[in-house]
């Protein structure tokens, strides 16, 4: 056979490896590389930009209405306002960071605040002694070397859920904690807030067991939290 070089076509050899494996393997390679998914068949998608419907507060006068137009036009001014304003404060605190620091240096006695006097009125920087927890004292060795323990300690509070114990022992471990602290001097330590308040199924049940006019007296000695809320409903 004569060489043609206007001849393009490339031989193509037969693969050794049958079509059936190489499909095969091809769609093993997809499989491993494919995100596993959990199928949840007829279950509903909740669509992210859905919104609950609620009951409609009767207006017949329109007064509801004008209110609620009030705040919600009355909302976005205070936000832009808001928004403004926390702006100034944060960057009136960085230019006064590190002055409080120079002008406070080398005294015990330090004042709490740096004034700054304008033409309607003083404005006060307050540094108050408060601070942050961090994670881990590594930060501050470079800076505090050995005197880091001496103004750094660890600080931790720990909480019962007094809801989660089950209620045939709960005085049992009650008393037991109270022993255990009695023992190390640290009685103390221990601080108790208690109070009386309904049950999960009370919010619900309220409605089906009293008559409206019971539950409003009722909202008088234990009411109800409510908030009017204009994010995310118009």
């Amino acid at each position: 056979m004569r060489y043609n070089p206007n001849n393009t076509t490339e031989t193509v050899r037969p693969s050794k490896t049958p079509v059936s494996e190489q499909t095969t393997g091809a769609k093993a390679t997809n499989a491993e590389a494919s995100v596993k998914r959990v199928s949840f068949g007829a279950i509903s998608r909740k669509t992210q930009d859905s919104k609950t419907d609620y009951p409609v507060l009767p207006d017949p006068n329109g007064q509801a209405t004008e209110i609620a137009t009030r705040i919600l036009e009355r909302t976005d001014e205070f936000e832009a306002l808001k928004g403004a304003l926390e702006t100034d404060k944060a960057e009136l605190k960085l230019l006064s960071t590190l002055p409080y620091f120079q002008l406070n240096h080398g005294n015990h006695d330090v004042p709490s605040s740096l004034s700054v006097p304008t033409p309607i009125g003083e404005v006060l920087v307050t540094f108050q002694n408060r601070y942050p927890g961090l994670e881990t004292e590594r930060q501050l060795l470079p800076i505090l070397g050995e005197h880091t323990s001496r103004f750094f300690r660890q600080s931790f509070k720990v909480e019962i859920d007094g809801d989660k114990l089950p209620a045939a022992s709960a005085q049992e471990l009650i008393n037991g904690l109270q022993e255990l602290f009695a023992r190390h001097r640290s009685l103390d330590a221990l601080k108790l807030t208690e109070s009386i308040k309904p049950v999960p199924e009370f919010h619900a049940a309220r409605h089906l067991i009293l008559a409206p006019e019971q539950n409003l007296r009722l909202n008088e000695i234990c009411p109800i939290v409510a908030m009017v809320k204009t994010k995310g409903r118009k």
